[in-house]
This record gives C-alpha cells, structure tokens and sequence, in this order.
C-alpha cells in the first residue's frame, strides 16, 4: 500500500500565532472554558450568556502546560455563522478543525493523537468534498428511509427489555445502544462485534480528561483527581483494540468491498491515491465517534429536558405533529458538539475584532444556540418555537454534519414509541456527564415509568 496522504504530518510542520492584536475588550469572565469539571453540570451557560455580553470575540488563555498560544472564543450566533461560511479565510485543514491544541509531543497519545487528525473533518476545499461525497449515498432520503425500518425494530425491541423494569440507566440500556445499531448498520459491522463499539465509545469520551489528569501528575505530582494506574491500562488496551479492529475491518473491505460505507471509506481517494493508514484509522475513529455521539446525548437529554418541562411535555403527548419541531428545539437546547475550531488564513476582523494570519478561532455552538439576537427567550425550552430549525448543533456550511438526517431520524423513531408507551416517566436520581468539554457527554441517564 502506497504512503499516500498524512495530513498530520503537514499540521504538524505549521506554525500558530499568538494574537497579532489586542483584545479590543479588558473583560474579564468568571470561569475557564479549559476547566473540564465545569462541563461535568452540563453546558457552562451562564459563562456563555457572560461572553456573549461583554467579549463575544474573546482571546482565551490556552491550559497551563499548553505550548500553543490560546485560541478566540466566538459566543455569538452570527459570528460563528460567519467563520463556517468562510472556509477561505477559516481553515479546518492549517491546523485542524476539531482540536483546540495540538500540545507537547511527549503528551501525545501514541495511537490516538494522529487519528483525531488525520480524517475529513480537517480538510477543507476539493479534498473534502471529493472525501465527502464518498460517504453521501449512505446518508440520501431513500437509504435513510430503508433504514428507518430497522431502527423501528430496533427500538420496540429495547424498549421492550426495559418495559418490565419500571426504571433503568436510559443511557446503557437504550441512549447507547440504538446508535451503535444504527452505525453498525450503515458501516456493515457484524452483530457480534457491535457492543464492541459501546465499550470504545463510553472509553472515548474520557480521552480528554485522562490526558489532561497525566499532564498534571507530570507536573504537579499525584492529586485526588489521577486515574488510576489500572484504569490508564485499560484506557490504553481499549486503544489498541479499537484501532486493531478498525484496521482488520477496513483492510477486508478494502480487499472485498460490499454495499456499506466502511467499503467506501476504505476504497476513497484523495489526490488519486487509496487512502493512507493513518487517514484510514482516522476514518475509522471519526466514523464511530461522530456516528454515536449526537444522537446518544440527544436522546437522552430530550428525556431530562422532558421532565423539568411538564408543561411542553403535555403538549407533545397531546399533539403528535410537534415532534419535528420538538426534535430541533432539542437539539437547540442541548448542543451536543460543544465545539470546533478554525485557523485564519490571513489577516481578518470578526465583529470589531482584528486577528491576524495564523490565529485558533474557536466556535462555541451552545452559546450561538442560546443567542438571544436569534432565539427569544433562548434559555427556556419551548417546542413552540418559530425558528427551533436555526440552530447550529450540526454545524453550518461545507462541514455541516453529514449525518444530520440519520440522527434525526433515530430520534424521531425513538420518541414516537416511547413516549407512546412510557407517558408518565420521570428522571429518577442525577444524570451523570463526562468531563469534556468539546461533546455534552451523557453517560448516565436514571429514569422510572410504570413497567408493562
């Protein structure tokens, strides 16, 4: 197999300035975007609502062991519209456009970190949308509507393991499971390897926080807060696992391609050539990280958003043709992608702000989709909402999720039936979220209903 395309070894060669410019604003906000535990309650919206008032262009210290200058917070709807209508002058592929650092090579995870680069999202122009258009067939009206008839059965039949119980861990026994499903579907993934995918996700969406925690204990010592040893082993084990699969799976396709998008995946071509090992295991991480998360912490917020708002509840129960119009205001409301990043091209202003060549830009979806120049009243939940289908959960513009319709979809199937069948359920304890802040990472979920 020819080397072929490694974009993590461009990025790594590019060089990322601190800001050209002042801030043209001296607030200063009462919290940290980088404190991780701040995102263990949920979205930070208060330090948004902050932001958005006083700095919406505000420069943000990087962490404290960051080598990489900090990055600009956009808070305001339109601002964040701007930059992702802009791929010209706000590169996702200079220096990626998910990571808002790239940190110290001796703290770089040695499988995961060219992963979490090399692979579409960090491409811009012909080389994404070439990449792009190798996935789209799987998410069409008509495939989508075809696998709407698996993810019906899908759903009578977990809500059918939950229905005697009268309580359980939505996120284990549904929120995770439909997704992985669905994903499994799509990519043509066996079914007895598919809670393989459940077990690497929950693992995932600790990357971050178990980075940041061995950082510290490099340079501040052991705090109440390291990992455990033996926790960091299986972290590592699940890893290498995950990525050993990724690649014997992808290799088969490769040799004997189906009709599935791993087939696709592992016969695309960038610039004429089959696509790398590394571009291949990032496909892979992305595709089953991407394909989980939005709907997984959707699914199960909606049911937390649903609880603490009986009255929008009773509306729903009482008029079935609000669910799309729910679906949205939900999405709105929870934002499930916390961020992304971009880095100027060239010297630009973004509302008053000069910045210059070579900046982080970082886009904060849970604070446009609570922008109040947008959304009304935007911290109440209202599936009333005139305008609920503007927020910016799936992104907007060239890098707009592509999976948007089959997230959708889940979620419309899932609601139907289960708020059909469980109409009288309640949360049952404290939801519990992981320590990340660039996806609202609901890990659990308890609720109680009457049991059938």
């Amino acid at each position: 197999m020819s080397k072929g395309f490694v974009l993590s070894d461009q990025i790594l060669k590019h060089d990322i300035n601190h800001p050209a410019y002042k801030n043209k604003s001296t607030f200063k906000p009462s919290g940290s975007l980088n404190n991780l535990d701040l995102f263990t309650k949920g979205h930070p919206f208060k330090l948004y609502k902050e932001l958005r008032d006083n700095s919406p262009v505000y420069f943000h210290n990087p962490m404290p062991t960051d080598p990489e200058p900090g990055y600009w917070v956009l808070t305001k709807y339109d601002d964040i519209k701007y930059v992702s209508m802009n791929p010209k002058i706000f590169s996702s592929q200079y220096a990626t456009g998910t990571l808002l650092t790239l940190g110290t090579e001796e703290n770089r995870h040695p499988r995961l970190f060219k992963s979490t680069i090399d692979h579409m999202l960090n491409l811009d122009g012909e080389m994404h949308l070439n990449l792009r258009k190798e996935h789209m067939s799987f998410f069409k009206p008509g495939y989508v509507d075809q696998l709407r008839k698996k993810v019906s059965c899908k759903v009578t039949e977990l809500l059918d393991n939950i229905a005697p119980l009268g309580e359980c861990n939505l996120v284990q026994n549904v929120s995770q499971q439909l997704p992985i499903f669905t994903l499994s579907e799509i990519l043509g993934i066996p079914e007895e390897d598919r809670q393989k995918l459940v077990t690497w996700m929950e693992f995932l969406e600790l990357a971050q926080y178990f980075t940041l925690e061995m950082i510290k204990e490099k340079n501040e010592g052991k705090t109440e807060s390291t990992p455990d040893p033996a926790m960091m082993d299986m972290f590592n084990a699940m890893v290498d696992e995950m990525f050993d699969y990724g690649r014997f799976i992808l290799n088969s396709k490769r040799e004997n391609p189906s009709n599935d998008l791993l087939s696709a995946i592992a016969n695309a071509e960038i610039e004429g050539e089959k696509l790398s090992q590394e571009f291949l295991d990032g496909s892979w991480l992305l595709i089953i990280f991407a394909g989980n998360d939005t709907t997984r912490n959707t699914l199960s917020g909606g049911i937390k958003l649903l609880h603490e708002n009986q009255k929008q509840k009773e509306l729903l129960l009482s008029d079935s043709s609000l669910l799309p119009n729910f679906l949205n205001e939900t999405v709105r409301c929870i934002s499930p992608v916390i961020h992304m990043r971009r880095t100027t091209l060239q010297e630009t202003e973004i509302n008053g702000q000069k910045i210059g060549k070579h900046e982080k830009v970082a886009l904060w979806y849970g604070a446009a989709n609570r922008d109040p120049d947008i959304f009304k009243n935007p911290d109440e939940f209202n599936i009333l909402r005139e305008n609920a289908d503007k927020h910016l959960a799936f992104g907007i513009g060239r890098h707009t999720c592509i999976g948007k319709p089959v997230a959708l979809m889940q979620l419309q199937e899932f609601y139907s039936q289960f708020l059909n069948r469980f109409k009288d359920f309640e949360m049952n304890g404290d939801w519990k979220v992981a320590p990340n802040n660039f996806v609202h990472a609901i890990q659990e979920m308890p609720i109680k209903f009457k049991p059938e």
